[in-house]
C-alpha cells in the first residue's frame, strides 16, 4: 500500500474511530485516556514522517493542546482548571521537541565527506538552503499562539522544563541567523559552479580563478562561514568536482579508442588544469588580506592544504601512472616502427661484410 493512501486510511478512518468519546462511551475513563494518547500518538508519529520526506521537522503538539490558553501576567484560573495530565503530555512534548531540535542543529554538511563520498558543491549549496528553511520551520512553528501559550503555562508552573524551551528556542534562532547568512552568501557561487559543470573540460581552466575568488569573498565577507572546517569541506568538494569533470573526458573507452597520442594530450590537459588550480589556490591563500577591509582582522586560511587536496592529489598520481603508461606505448610504437622501416638488404649486407656479425654502424651504410 503506498503512504499516501496508507495515511490517509489512518487519518480518516482509524484515528477518527479511536479518538471518537462516543465509541467507547462504556469504557473506563483510564482506558479512555490511555486510547485517545495512543491515537494521537500515531497521528503526530505519521505526520512527523510525511514532514521528514518533505525536509521539514514537524514538531507535534501535545494532546489536549487546544485546553491549553495563551497565559499572561493576569492568567490565574488557568492554572488552576489545567489538567495534570495536559501539563505532563506539554512537559513531554518540550523534552520530544528539544531532541528534534538538537538532531537539526548537529547536522553538518561535512558529513557525506565524513561517510566516504565524494560530494560536489552542489551538495553545500543545498545543505544550508534545506537547513535555513527547516529551521525558519521550525522557528515558525515555536511561535505560534498554541506554543506561546504551552510556554506561558510552564512559566506559570515555574516548571522545570520552561528553562530547557527557552534554550531551544534561542538554539533554533541563533541556528536561523547563521543558516540564513551562509546561505545568502553562498548563492553566488551558483552561477560559478552552474557554468564549470557546463563546460567540456579544456575549457574549465580560464573558470577556475572567478571561481576561488568568490570563495574569498565568502571567507571575508561571511563570519558564520569563516570557520576552516567548513571552508576545506566546499574546497574538498570544488575538488571533487573538478575530479568527476576530468574522469568524464577522460573516459576509459575514449582514452582506448582514440590515438595514443590524442590520449597522451587529452591527459596532460587534465594534469595541467589540476596544478593550475592548486597553484590559484596557493595564491589566493597569500594574498586574502586584499579581501579584508583595511579596519577588519585579516583571518588566515591556517588549515593544511592536504586536507584540500587529498583526493586531488590521488588522482593526479593515478594520471601520472597512465602518463607514463602511455608514453611507454608510444615509445614502443615508435620502435616498432623504425624497426619496419629498416631495409633488410642492407642489413644482410652488413653482415656479410663483418664475418656474419651486424655492424655497429649499419645505420650509417
Amino acid at each position: 500500500m503506498p503512504t499516501s493512501l496508507f495515511c490517509a486510511h489512518l487519518f480518516q478512518v482509524v484515528i477518527p474511530v479511536l479518538a471518537n468519546e462516543k465509541n467507547h462511551l462504556n469504557w473506563p475513563h483510564v482506558v479512555c485516556q490511555d486510547v485517545r494518547r495512543h491515537a494521537h500518538s500515531l497521528q503526530c508519529d505519521l505526520l512527523v514522517i510525511l514532514e521528514q520526506a518533505k525536509g521539514k521537522t514537524l514538531l507535534p503538539l501535545p494532546v489536549d493542546s487546544e485546553k491549553v490558553e495563551f497565559v499572561d501576567s493576569e492568567s490565574e484560573t488557568i492554572l488552576e482548571s489545567t489538567d495534570k495530565s495536559v501539563i505532563y503530555a506539554i512537559e513531554s512534548a518540550v523534552i520530544q521537541w528539544s531532541r528534534q531540535v538538537q538532531v537539526v542543529l548537529k547536522r553538518e554538511s561535512s558529513q557525506p565527506l565524513q561517510q566516504g563520498e565524494n560530494p560536489t558543491p552542489e551538495v553545500e549549496l543545498e545543505f544550508w538552503k534545506n537547513r535555513s528553511e527547516d529551521l525558519e520551520y521550525i522557528y515558525n512553528q515555536l511561535r505560534t499562539i498554541k506554543v506561546k501559550g504551552i510556554a506561558g503555562l510552564l512559566d506559570k508552573l515555574q516548571s522545570s522544563y520552561f528553562p530547557a524551551f527557552q534554550a531551544m528556542f534561542r538554539d533554533v534562532v541563533a541556528a536561523l541567523t547563521e543558516a540564513q547568512d551562509i546561505h545568502a552568501h553562498l548563492v553566488p557561487l551558483q552561477r560559478h559552479l552552474e557554468t564549470l559543470e557546463s563546460l567540456e573540460f579544456p575549457e574549465v581552466k580560464p573558470r577556475l580563478q572567478p571561481l576561488l575568488h568568490v570563495v574569498c569573498l565568502i571567507w571575508a565577507t561571511c563570519e558564520s562561514y569563516r570557520c576552516p572546517g567548513r571552508l576545506t569541506v566546499l574546497l574538498q568538494e570544488i575538488c571533487n568536482l573538478l575530479v568527476q569533470q576530468a574522469s568524464r573526458y577522460l573516459s576509459p573507452e575514449d582514452l582506448l579508442r582514440s590515438e595514443v597520442e590524442e590520449s597522451q594530450r587529452k591527459l596532460q590537459v587534465v594534469v595541467d588544469t589540476l596544478k593550475f588550480f592548486k597553484q590559484v589556490f596557493q595564491d589566493r591563500r597569500e594574498n586574502l588580506q586584499s579581501y579584508f577591509k583595511e579596519n577588519q582582522e585579516v583571518r588566515e586560511w591556517d588549515f593544511q592544504s592536504s586536507l584540500v587536496f587529498m583526493r586531488l592529489d590521488g588522482f593526479l598520481g593515478r594520471l601520472h601512472m597512465v602518463q607514463v603508461s602511455v608514453l611507454t606505448h608510444i615509445r614502443a610504437l615508435a620502435l616498432r616502427r623504425s624497426e619496419k622501416s629498416r631495409d633488410p638488404d642492407r642489413i644482410r649486407k652488413g653482415l656479410r661484410q663483418h664475418g656474419g656479425q651486424p655492424s655497429t654502424d649499419w645505420k650509417n651504410t
